[in-house]
């Protein structure tokens, strides 16, 4: 609880910036086009605004190809990205102590600190490769066995944190 009280804390004293809903082509395929968008906030603020694409703007499937593209609208540390995408992970998925650590290892070469304004975009490549994009840069390749399905979840799947949001990115709503 006082992690969310100061994190609550912090956010507030940072501010409000603007929301940008620029597309950002240059590591989205060409003839992939927006399906869906959502703000995500944690109570009333918010903290980024999620884009999802698809070939032709065709129907989401999430054994499909698309890429969530993520514009933040706060700064935040690669350690808490990190933290949150294993938690959210282990919530939906259940991992043990290794793929934890694994998953950690791996992802601090994803994530990097964001600021205000900076956008990570996940490409789905296969099932079990995921790549990620800092600003329309090529950060990483993320290998590992159905990482599409785990990592995407977090957004789009059955167990999501936000439905309503989720109905959203995929055009539903």
């Amino acid at each position: 609880m006082v992690k969310y009280t100061i994190l609550i804390f912090f956010i507030l004293v940072v501010g409000s910036p603007e929301v940008s809903y620029s597309k950002n082509t240059s590591e989205i395929p060409e003839k992939w086009l927006k399906k869906g968008e959502t703000v995500t906030k944690i109570l009333g603020i918010s903290l980024y605004n999620g884009v999802l694409y698809t070939p032709n703007a065709d129907a989401f499937d999430i054994e499909g190809q698309y890429a969530l593209s993520l514009s933040y609208l706060r700064s935040f540390k690669s350690s808490t990205l990190i933290k949150s995408t294993i938690k959210e992970i282990d919530r939906i998925e259940g991992l043990i102590s290794q793929d934890k650590k694994t998953l950690r290892k791996l992802l601090s070469n994803c994530f990097v600190d964001v600021l205000a304004g900076d956008r990570i975009t996940a490409l789905s490549l296969s099932k079990d490769k995921v790549r990620f994009f800092y600003n329309g840069s090529k950060q990483c390749d993320l290998e590992i066995l159905d990482i599409r399905r785990k990592f995407f979840s977090i957004w789009l799947g059955n167990d999501t944190r936000d439905i309503e949001g989720s109905l959203r990115l995929q055009g539903l709503k």
